[in-house]
Formats: structure tokens, C-alpha cells, sequence
């Protein structure tokens, strides 16, 4: 008898592990399509955003505005931001200065869900700020650019803007998003394409998104590639850059504050693929179930967003930085021994650069 049990139950294990290994593979194909879909329809919405723009602005953003005396400012997807998303980000990038500048920091920082293919390892940069798995036609988006539909000699249908990239990922906020077609999709992290699905999806100017096979030859992809207008080799030139991008991630780290308080206090903390703290950054946030008198709602309109505090480096006096916060007033003794305490932690893993 136990005998037979014990075959009864080893076949019942093999029928269910037969059943699994047979759904496992139509599983993994149905989490594809749809991150396939997602992808398409993000072009879309950015191929929607270029239209609005150009019916703004009466031509394409620029592809990398650059000032005369070099100095690289913001991109075409900056430019696009408040034509994909109602959100308070545009309004609070300050444009008198560089991407990079601290000002606009903690904005770039910030990822963009329709910037990213789903299933993307790659968020960060090594040095914190989101990336895009998108770029664009150097042809259209070039630097102080301003292509109207018009120039677009080989008709808007023909004309690809922007593709899904291989990787050598860059951050959205770089004025210089864009790479030349090459001949080949899906050939290393400088090509177009995304290996997983066998070729990569494209923007097309009139706005609609096709998908090529990695094995479309290189004569179709030259002549999409040659298409007019064609600027000078200066204008479409990139700082010869690579951004460090595997595995790097932002985690949130709570910190202490009384339960009255108008504010929420918390530190964000770049780590690597080992979760080791490569840098930290000390944030408020205003506590919308605190908001009562009109004052209160008027300072929620003015900061919707967190408030970068303080950034702690390897010899910043945490101490001394959270006094000069409101911090210090908004936690008991102990809770600010307490955040104080657990921000001291966290300096002391930091990696010194």
C-alpha cells in the first residue's frame, strides 16, 4: 500500500511539473508582449508630445541646447516633458543654468515610467540621475535644432525619430540624446534595437511606431538612416561620454518626526549593485494630513515636491546640518537622536570617491 502511494504521488508530482514547464514558456511570452506593448505605446505618447510641440512652437524641440560658449544646457526630452505628463516637474527646472547644475539635481534624478522599456535593468546612473532607453534621429535632433515638418524630405511616414537603444543608456536630462542608426539592430549596447525581442521598436515622424527584425538588412537601415534634412557633422558631434549604469538604484530610508508635524522626513541613498551607499541625500516633504489654514495650503502649492535638505558626503556634520533644518524643530529629542543615529550609519558605509 505505501508503495503505491508513493507512485501515485510521484506521478501526480510529474503531471504537475509537466503542466507548469508546458504554461512556464507561454507565461514568460505573455509578460513580453505586454512589455512590448508598453514600449510601443510610449513612443506613441512621445510622438504625440512631438506633434503638440510642434504645433506650439511650429517646429521639433532641439535636439541638445548648447550655448555659444559650449556649454550644453537641456535636451529634446526636457523640452517635451510638459507636453507627456501634467506635473510639476517643468515649472521647477531652472533653465538659466545646466541639467546638471545642483538647482536641478533632484529633478533629473527622478526616472520617467514612459522613458523606460519595461524589464530594464538599467534606471540609474552611477552618480544617481534617471536614464532613458530611448534616443533619437541625430538627422531631427541635433544641436539648437529646430526641423520643421516641412524639411523633412523623404515624407513624415518615412522618417524615423526615435528608437528603442541596445544600451549605453544616458540620462534624460542629457542635451545630447541622440545616436546614428547604424546598419545593424541589436549589436551591442551602442545599437538600436532591444536584444530580448529580436529587433526594436521606432518613431516614426507622422507619429505612427513600427517594429523591425534584427535582421532587416543594412541597405534598409542606411537609407532610413541618410534621410533628409541632413545637418553638418559638428551639429549632430557628442562629447565622447559612457554613463556608468548597471545596477545602481535610489533606496528610501524613513526618518523620525513628531506625529503633528507639517512635514515628513526621509533620505534617499544612491546604492550599487553590491547596495553599497554611494551617496545620500536628506529630504522633506510636506505632510498633506497636517494641511489645515490657508498658509499651510499655500506653502503645499509653492513645494508639491520634496524639498532637497541637506547631501551628506564622507565628512558632512550631519549634526550640524539637521539643526539648520526644520527638522530640529519638528522632532522630539529623541527622535532626532534617533534620525541622526541612523543618518551617521549610513555616512559611514559611504564610498569615498
Amino acid at each position: 500500500m505505501n508503495g503505491q502511494r508513493w507512485i501515485t504521488v510521484g506521478v501526480v508530482l510529474g503531471l504537475l511539473l509537466l503542466v507548469f514547464g508546458l504554461l512556464l514558456p507561454a507565461i514568460q511570452d505573455a509578460r513580453e508582449t505586454a512589455r512590448k506593448s508598453t514600449s510601443k505605446n510610449n513612443l506613441k505618447q512621445l510622438g504625440l508630445a512631438f506633434h503638440n510641440y510642434h504645433d506650439t512652437h511650429r517646429c521639433f524641440p532641439p535636439g541638445g541646447i548648447v550655448r555659444e560658449d559650449g556649454a550644453p544646457m537641456n535636451g529634446w526630452i526636457t523640452q517635451l516633458i510638459p507636453f507627456c505628463e501634467a506635473s510639476p516637474f517643468y515649472s521647477m527646472i531652472n533653465f538659466q543654468v545646466s541639467w546638471n547644475h545642483s538647482e536641478n539635481r533632484e529633478i533629473f534624478e527622478e526616472t520617467r515610467p514612459f522613458l523606460m522599456i519595461p524589464g530594464v535593468e538599467a534606471n540609474y546612473t552611477s552618480t544617481g540621475y534617471g536614464l532613458t532607453h530611448y534616443l533619437g534621429n541625430p538627422h531631427l535632433l541635433y544641436r539648437n535644432s529646430s526641423v520643421t515638418l516641412d524639411q523633412i524630405g523623404n515624407g513624415i511616414a518615412h522618417t524615423w525619430m526615435v528608437g528603442e537603444v541596445a544600451g549605453n543608456y544616458q540620462p534624460w536630462g542629457y542635451p545630447f540624446n541622440w545616436r546614428p542608426l547604424g546598419t545593424k539592430l541589436c549589436d551591442g549596447p551602442e545599437s538600436f534595437g532591444h536584444p530580448p525581442w529580436d529587433g526594436g521598436h521606432f518613431l516614426f515622424a507622422d507619429g505612427h511606431v513600427a517594429f523591425f527584425s534584427d535582421d532587416i538588412t543594412p541597405e534598409i537601415l542606411s537609407l532610413l538612416a541618410a534621410a533628409p534634412p541632413i545637418p553638418s557633422a559638428e551639429q549632430m558631434t557628442v562629447p565622447e561620454k559612457r554613463f556608468k549604469t548597471d545596477g545602481f538604484q535610489w533606496a528610501e530610508v524613513s526618518l523620525q518626526s513628531d506625529q503633528e508635524a507639517k512635514n515628513i522626513y526621509y533620505a534617499r541613498v544612491l546604492q550599487n549593485s553590491e547596495r553599497i551607499p554611494l551617496r545620500m541625500e536628506v529630504f522633506s516633504l510636506v505632510n498633506f494630513e497636517k494641511i489645515e489654514a490657508e498658509a499651510d495650503e499655500a506653502m503645499v502649492k509653492r513645494y508639491p515636491l520634496p524639498q532637497l535638505l541637506f547631501r551628506v558626503e564622507v565628512n558632512t556634520d550631519i549634526n550640524a546640518r539637521m539643526k539648520e533644518t526644520s527638522m530640529s524643530q519638528e522632532t522630539t529629542p529623541e527622535q532626532f537622536q534617533s534620525n541622526l543615529k541612523t543618518l551617521e550609519s549610513l555616512q559611514k558605509q559611504l564610498i569615498h570617491k
